[in-house]
């Protein structure tokens, strides 16, 4: 039997606390001796805590209060009293100001140095809270790149002595880290502000869109697309030719559509872009999704899923073999659902295999597969090489063709247990469009387990949420017969400076779950269609997307307006 290592300090407490075992502590250690660096870090790198877990934990070794900075916004007063190269240089971020003491984040609530340097600084008594590193860093990144950075970048952009020379530096190739200094020629320096701003911000894509006198700049937050600047006509070409070098597409091709992916850095974090240009009437349009595969995998019980659809979930996961298919539009949180169903389900006695295009979170414990089109690694050929691996548990990120539905079926008629997703608009519609694809009606019912369809509502904001005053109001408004079995009450936010003014802040789930029993064979052998699987998954007792939604406008998670925006093909 090994000896337990001895480390001391925070280490020492993520095993006494058993977030990390004698193993991975090993594996960490090896790493560290092999590529240096903090072993705390290693162990967030390697995915065995997170980097919440590691801030607390320091918290608690200086007795120091740890704090969520989406929740947290720093206060203007106090960011103007420390300098950006100071805080970077510690790792802090100055929150506020209070009874005489500046609050401040810490990386390393033990950085006494940093603290001496602050207090001598500021004058004032310094509070010390914690923060996970690259939370800090990347609100950091924000603040930079707040206010009329942008606009500066692109007034240097249009003084440039000449748009010759400016296409000239666009065109050299450059390290693509997004982290925009004095000596990035302003074009690049532009579109590094932009993606920075973005990433930090949350959102999911970014939009260049290119009309008659301007470029227009949108990125989408928690699903909805929101205005950011607008860019004059004379740069365009120039942004579009700098985001197609860094996604290592055709510059000089712009009649036909391109797809390109691009690996950049923000902060302390590396994300990835995938890369989609348009020919349109006035240029081409340019489409950036936003891929964080350094994301932490949430867990199944955070989805937002009620007890009683957990359950289900849970039971269907233990079940040796058999499909469970998500289903839900682009943007639907589908991922995310699988990657929490599979984090509950990787132990060291199962082999577990993905296939996805793209790979958007890294988890420890699989085997992940990147789809290759243009190499010829479809899903249908990664998935027929993919069973000769040993599989217990298979991820297919997306069923595309009729190969690969026959194939995932025929995989766990022979013993396997498959995830995948379809686009569709419901659960019930799935069963008609894989009889689509080609799969075989007689090998449905023994291959299908579940379907789990799912749409994501905003949240609304726990800064400013407020009751609303008439509740019987608002259905009546939305055309919405209210529930009869007690009291109403729904809420709204006002809008802050947490939510942008929005009154919306994250997101959640809302599900329909449609478990295939006995029930289903004849209507699927015979092809019915889907309006009979609907009938016979209500029998069966599933609420749809709507109505599960609705506990939760009830409960004060979402608005019914939200949850109409989302769901109202169902109501």
């Amino acid at each position: 039997m090994t000896a337990r290592p001895i480390v001391g300090g925070v280490v020492d407490r993520l095993l006494a606390a058993g977030l990390i075992t004698d193993s991975q502590l090993q594996l960490a250690m090896r790493e560290q001796r092999q590529k240096g660096g903090k072993l705390s870090k290693i162990l967030v790198d390697l995915g065995f805590v997170t980097a919440d877990q590691i801030a607390a934990m320091m918290g608690k070794e200086v007795k120091a209060e740890h704090v969520d900075l989406k929740k947290f916004p720093p206060e203007k007063a106090a960011l103007d009293l420390v300098p950006m190269d100071i805080a970077r240089r510690f790792r802090v971020l100055p929150l506020k100001l209070r009874n005489g003491s500046l609050v401040v984040a810490f990386a390393d609530p033990s950085n006494v140095r940093a603290i001496d340097t602050l207090r001598q600084l500021t004058g004032l008594h310094i509070e010390v809270v914690t923060a996970p590193e690259s939370e800090i860093l990347a609100r950091l990144d924000r603040i930079r790149n707040i206010g009329d950075a942008i606009q500066q970048t692109i007034d240097k952009v249009i003084q440039e002595e000449s748009l010759g020379q400016a296409e000239q530096k666009v065109e050299t190739p450059q390290e693509q880290r997004v982290q925009a200094s004095e000596n990035d020629a302003p074009i690049i320096g532009l579109v590094n502000q932009i993606i920075t701003r973005a990433v930090n911000l949350g959102a999911s894509d970014i939009h260049f869109e290119p009309e008659e006198k301007m470029m227009r700049v949108r990125m989408r937050l928690d699903g909805v697309l929101h205005q950011d600047v607008l860019l004059p006509n004379v740069i365009a070409p120039l942004v579009t030719a700098r985001l197609k070098i860094m996604a290592e597409m055709d510059v000089a091709e712009s009649r036909v559509p391109q797809d390109g992916r691009a690996t950049v850095n923000v902060g302390q974090r590396q994300v990835n872009l995938r890369v989609s240009s348009l020919p349109t009437a006035y240029g081409e349009n340019m489409v950036l999704r936003i891929l964080d595969p350094g994301s932490q995998v949430i867990r199944l019980d955070t989805l937002g899923m009620t007890p009683a659809m957990e359950k289900q979930i849970r039971t269907l996961m233990d079940k040796p073999h058999g499909v469970i298919i998500v289903t839900g539009p682009t943007g639907s949180g589908k991922t995310t659902t699988l990657y929490a169903i599979l984090r509950e389900l990787c132990t060291e006695d199962v082999s577990i295999f993905t296939l996805e295009d793209p790979i958007e979170y890294k988890m420890p414990g699989l085997t992940q597969t990147q789809i290759k089109e243009e190499v010829g690694l479809t899903f249908s050929a990664g998935l027929r090489a993919l069973l000769r691996q040993d599989p217990d548990i298979i991820l297919v990120g997306e069923t595309r063709d009729t190969e690969t539905a026959q194939l995932m079926v025929r995989a766990a008629l022979t013993g396997h247990l498959v995830f995948t997703t379809l686009h569709t608009n419901d659960a019930p519609g799935a069963l008609p469009r894989l009889l689509d694809m080609g799969v075989e009606p007689y090998l449905l019912p023994d291959s299908l387990l579940a379907v789990l369809a799912q749409r994501l509502v905003r949240k609304i904001c726990d800064q400013c949420r407020r009751p609303e005053p008439d509740p019987e109001q608002v259905f009546q408004g939305l055309q919405i017969e209210p529930p009869q079995d007690g009291p109403i009450q729904l809420w709204r936010g006002e809008g802050c400076v947490v939510c942008e003014n929005s009154g919306y802040k994250g997101r959640q789930g809302v599900f329909e779950l449609m478990v295939i029993t006995d029930d289903f064979h004849d209507a699927i052998v015979s092809r019915r269609g889907a309006p009979e699987f609907y009938r016979l998954a209500r029998q069966n007792g599933m609420k749809t997307m709507f109505e599960d939604g609705l506990q939760r406008a009830l409960r004060g998670v979402t608005t019914l307006d939200e949850l109409l925006r989302v769901t109202r093909l169902q109501v």
